[in-house]
């Protein structure tokens, strides 16, 4: 059996690689810190990679500013894996982002994405508490000058670490599809009708 330690080493590990894929599959689409050295002009995509914190930033001049963050932590009861979005646009409605994220995991937290034999039985919320609740599992850090974090918070459940650990194809799937890709989409919606 693992240290609580050595899992939060192997959640570490994947949340980092989920960033790293992310950026190898779009930086053919912008000009990456290796590319703006040779062309002259700033980066428009970078990853940064924290313990406990990992971020890719896309920005273009006067139409993109934005950076994803993913990251886990240990607390004393279970492990939190956190989403996060910075924001730096003017006129963005939190209010109606927050109730898109809400909709959205109102109604999937009771779908079984699943078909192997030892996950098939298991809905989102049975592995990875969240309840959309501004000041709870979401939270919004509005800061003069500088980008607003909105951030989510999902528990995962104890009773299912070791199961998810043991299969690391679920969990990062569970992590990239569950935690993140909703994030992104329901952002991008909410940027593209401010």
């Amino acid at each position: 059996m693992l240290s609580k330690e050595e899992k939060l080493k192997q959640f570490e590990r994947i949340t980092h690689q989920i960033i790293d894929d992310w950026y190898e599959r779009v930086k053919q689409n912008y000009v990456t810190e290796e590319d703006s050295r040779d062309l002259g002009i700033g980066p428009e995509l970078k990853s940064f990679h924290e313990t406990g914190n990992h971020r890719i930033k896309f920005v273009r001049e006067k139409e993109l500013d934005v950076t994803y963050g993913l990251g886990v932590r240990r607390t004393d009861e279970q492990f939190i894996v956190e989403s996060s979005v910075n924001n730096k646009s003017d006129g963005f409605d939190y209010e109606a982002f927050v109730n898109s994220l809400k909709s959205h995991y109102w109604r999937s937290r009771n779908e079984k994405p699943w078909t192997e034999a030892d996950f098939d039985h298991f809905t989102y919320q049975d592995l990875l508490s969240f309840k959309p609740v501004m000041g709870q599992s979401v939270t919004l850090d509005m800061r003069k000058d500088k980008a607003d974090i909105i951030r989510l918070f999902f528990g995962v459940n104890p009773q299912h670490e070791d199961l998810l650990l043991g299969r690391k194809d679920v969990l990062r799937d569970l992590i990239e599809e569950y935690c993140l890709a909703p994030l992104r989409r329901i952002y991008a919606e909410s940027y593209r009708e401010r």
